[in-house]
């Protein structure tokens, strides 16, 4: 059977699939969901609005023997590294519009050195709170450039990277819009990201990684961001509640 493409241009997550399974996770019970499948990945980009693409990643085995450890719900955890600083962030909302939360954590030459919580709101969406994530990955992201540190960002929004990276070129030489009369939504945070990502630029690994696939530093941030959300923690900071990342992923995910 011939592999197909579903891309996601109006649902819960924005972005490219490759399976059935996950485009209808992304779109059902999303009010004007709109989607097709294409046979290739350039087709399903250009129906994004794009023709450039994310890297996209899964756990893969690094050049060092990686931790690995089964959580409750079965999950095999695999730290996976190529670049030595890698910053995974992630939003949650529930419902969608609804109360969010976003969550960071780094790890530094496999070392998992950081983690963040925070920016509340009681009325988001997950794609502003993905946002608000990669912001702060981006901010951080100048710290260890100017140490002369390789970084990787890596998020599962596929919507969110290609916003920052990839669309606002365009949108910005036509003044922040884009074509036909659809306003271009959450415009503000994404001006925001793309000044605080221009001097990145060639020197930043920006990674699309899959959800829920076992990749430990997506799970941390996943599990984070619900926690900033149940917790109603507004402001950007340290999460002290628990280290352990086995302890971690035990608690509830998005």
């Amino acid at each position: 059977m011939a592999k197909k493409f579903y891309a996601v241009l109006k649902g819960h997550k924005v972005g490219t699939f490759t399976t059935w399974a996950a485009c209808q996770a992304s779109t059902k019970g999303y009010s004007g969901a709109a989607f097709k499948s294409f046979t290739t990945e350039e087709e399903a980009d250009a129906y994004l609005g794009n023709t450039a693409r994310v890297t996209e990643t899964l756990a893969t085995k690094s050049t060092q023997a990686p931790p690995a450890s089964n959580t409750h719900d079965g999950l095999t955890v695999v730290l996976a590294y190529k670049i030595p600083v890698q910053i995974y962030t992630d939003g949650a909302c529930d419902p969608n519009p609804g109360a969010t939360g976003s969550g960071l954590v780094v790890y530094e030459h496999g070392k998992l050195t950081t983690l963040k919580y925070g920016y509340h709101s009681p009325s988001g969406t997950n794609n502003t709170a993905e946002l608000i994530a990669l912001r702060e990955a981006i901010k951080l992201a100048h710290y260890y450039i100017e140490k002369g540190q390789p970084v990787e960002i890596l998020s599962d929004s596929d919507y969110s990277l290609k916003a920052v990276f990839v669309w606002s070129e365009g949108w910005k030489k036509k003044n922040w819009t884009k074509s036909g009369s659809a306003p271009i939504q959450n415009l503000e945070l994404i001006k925001e990201c793309y000044a605080l990502s221009r001097s990145l630029i060639g020197k930043v690994q920006m990674t699309h990684v899959r959800a829920h696939l076992g990749t430990e530093g997506n799970e941390l941030a996943d599990r984070l961001s619900v926690q900033a959300q149940l917790q109603q923690v507004t402001s950007w900071v340290d999460y002290t509640d628990e280290t352990n990342p086995e302890k971690i992923l035990t608690l509830r995910r998005g």
